[in-house]
């Protein structure tokens, strides 16, 4: 590889890692574990370009720097989940979008949308609280009706669940990721 591009390329992931550092003298799990996908990512298309034993070394050193920030990152404690003890609920919000929802089961998916009814203009709103494995969610039926439910149970929920919700998934959009799965 041309000298000048594989410095720019090493410079960008030595400030990634610089990036990486600050995020984990603040505790910030979620923000390092982006940089550190980004860097990792870069690493990846560098490798394969690297000529000569300078650049192979280099890459090589870059890989094991990368390698002793994962495990710092994978040391960090995720704050304000609901396992971390009294009065944390809520604090560690869940961002729901179609790479997370693909993250839940297929059978879990499948009951949310049995309980969608076939209603093509559904939309379903999961929940931001919790762990985010079995999450409560809501659904909006076309008629504009809306029912909550247990994401354990899949039973509907007493009350309504307007709150601690994510943006809305259409029927279409849970079907295409069940049929990913």
């Amino acid at each position: 590889m041309e000298p000048n591009k594989f410095r720019e390329s090493r410079q960008s992931i030595n400030r990634l890692c610089e990036k990486m550092a600050k995020l984990i003298d603040k505790n910030d799990v979620d923000e390092s574990r982006v940089y550190f996908d980004r860097a990792n990512g870069e690493l990846d298309e560098l490798t394969p370009q690297a000529a000569g034993d300078i650049q192979k070394r280099s890459v090589k050193n870059l890989a094991l720097k990368l390698r002793g920030i994962e495990g710092k990152i994978s040391k960090l404690k995720v704050r304000g989940s609901a396992s971390s003890g009294a009065g944390s609920r809520g604090k560690n919000k869940i961002e729901w979008d179609n790479e997370r929802v693909a993250q839940l089961s297929r059978n879990f998916l499948e009951k949310v949308l049995q309980n969608m009814g076939g209603d093509s203009e559904a939309k379903v709103c999961l929940g931001t609280t919790g762990k985010g494995i079995r999450p409560n969610y809501q659904i909006e039926f076309k008629d504009g009706s809306q029912v909550a439910y247990t994401g354990s149970g899949h039973k509907p929920k007493a009350g309504a669940g307007g709150r601690n919700l994510s943006t809305p998934f259409s029927l279409i959009e849970i079907e295409t990721i069940v049929n990913q799965l």
